[in-house]
C-alpha cells in the first residue's frame, strides 16, 4: 500500500510537469531561440507540447482522485435492494428427491 502523501506528491509533480509543457506550448521561448537549441524538449513543436501538457494534467488529476479512493475498475453497487427469498421451483426441493433402494 502506497502512503497517501506519496501518491499526492507524485501527482503534484506530474501536474507541475504538465503545466510546464503547457507553458512551453503557449508562452515558452521564442521560435528564434528554440531554433538555436534544437535538442531535448525544445525540439518538439508547440502543438505537441500542448497535447502532452493536457495529457499530463489528466493523468495527474486521475492520480489525485485515486489517492482519495476513486477506483475506475470497481463496479458501482446496485441502487435497488435485492428482492426477498423467492419460492423454490416445483420439484427442486429436498422433499421431491426420490430415494430408490
Amino acid at each position: 500500500m502506497v502512503p497517501q502523501w506519496l501518491s499526492l506528491l507524485i501527482a503534484a509533480s506530474v501536474i507541475l510537469f504538465g503545466v510546464y509543457r503547457l507553458w512551453l506550448a503557449f508562452a515558452g521561448p521564442s521560435d528564434e531561440e528554440r531554433a538555436e537549441h534544437r535538442r531535448g524538449l525544445l525540439a518538439m513543436p508547440r502543438r505537441q507540447h500542448g497535447a502532452l501538457g493536457i495529457i499530463f494534467l489528466l493523468v495527474g488529476a486521475a492520480l489525485v482522485a485515486t489517492s482519495f479512493g476513486w477506483n475506475p475498475f470497481r463496479r458501482e453497487a446496485a441502487t435497488t435492494a435485492p428482492a426477498g427469498p423467492s419460492a423454490p421451483a416445483p420439484g427442486s426441493g429436498p422433499a421431491s428427491a426420490i430415494v430408490v433402494e
